[in-house]
């Protein structure tokens, strides 16, 4: 194992997916019929942690799965990526959490998640696990995550220089003091509209809601739009926007999962944000052009990059 990788570590959520293909829209009281379907071990946390092992990191998990085959098959196809999952505890007695994927030329139009096992996380599971992330150049947590548990590793990475990547999926249960204290935050566009209070009526709206991400306080955020690239926004630079790749999504699973992953590995690399925000876009944008959870290796990511306007 090289010594120069990135080091990553990861708190977040385990789960098996279930993506229905297809689905038509019956009338009242019917049966709702989906073409085929896919089940799969994900899981924010999960993805996330692999994605970064996929692109070369060496990479910690820290979460629980329920004592059941979903949490076992969970807990091996993150090992199978190379993750240290010595900190993803067991609950007995709990089921692993799932979600119940509903898609539409790609895109979801419906998610029904119970988060089983994930609800049982407390801060004396990270604790434990504290050793392990320790050494960690980066550390990626989501919305997800009960807020106690946010709040002390947020507290906990501060002490210690390690910056914190927050995706604030599920922005209701985060508070502002979280946002605030991130390295930096990765809203797609729907998220931003939710955390400031907008509305997204107009094309502007993202840029303004961008914009006041920072004036609430937070340090650096990116707002994802996916075929449209992403906003950079931060206290000093303003906001940019940073293209993407031009591809065919097929299944939207997991992107920003990918995403986020992505730009904490190029940053850690020494990259700035932009190039950063960049390779994550083409990180993201390769990981839609399959079905299913698709977690890109770098050549592919490198040679997807390449196409983008303006790259290097």
């Amino acid at each position: 194992m090289s010594d120069d990788r990135v080091r990553i570590g990861v708190v977040g959520g385990l789960n098996m997916d279930i993506h229905l293909f297809g689905v038509e829209e019956p009338g009242v009281g019917a049966t709702y019929l989906a073409d085929h379907y896919l089940i799969e071990p994900g899981g924010k946390g999960a993805n996330q942690a692999r994605a970064a092992a996929r692109l070369g990191a060496d990479v910690v998990l820290v979460g629980r799965v329920g004592d059941d085959e979903f949490g076992h098959l969970c807990v091996a196809a993150v090992e199978a990526d190379g993750v240290d999952v010595g900190g993803v505890a067991v609950t007995a007695g709990e089921r692993t959490g799932f979600v119940v994927i509903r898609l539409v030329e790609g895109h979801h139009v419906s998610l029904v998640f119970s988060p089983g096992a994930n609800n049982h996380l407390v801060w004396s599971d990270v604790e434990a696990a504290l050793p392990r992330l320790a050494d960690r150049d980066v550390l990626l947590t989501q919305g997800e995550v009960p807020a106690d548990v946010v709040d002390r590793l947020l507290t906990w990475a501060s002490g210690r220089g390690i910056p914190v990547y927050l995706d604030p999926a599920s922005p209701d249960q985060l508070a502002l003091s979280a946002l605030q204290r991130a390295e930096i935050i990765t809203p797609d566009r729907e998220e931003a509209a939710a955390l400031t209070g907008r509305t997204l009526s107009t094309p502007a709206a993202p840029w303004l809601a961008a914009r006041e991400l920072v004036d609430l306080g937070v340090e650096r955020a990116v707002v994802k739009l996916g075929a449209a690239g992403a906003l950079l926004v931060d206290t000093t630079s303003g906001t940019r926007h940073v293209p993407t790749a031009s591809v065919r999504p097929v299944d939207e699973t997991g992107a920003g999962d990918v995403f986020i992953a992505a730009l904490a590995v190029r940053r850690a690399s020494g990259a700035g944000w932009p190039e950063a925000v960049r390779f994550a876009n083409a990180a993201a944008a390769r990981s839609v052009s399959e079905r299913g959870l698709a977690l890109p290796t770098l050549p592919e990511v490198l040679e997807l990059e390449a196409t983008i306007p303006g790259a290097a």
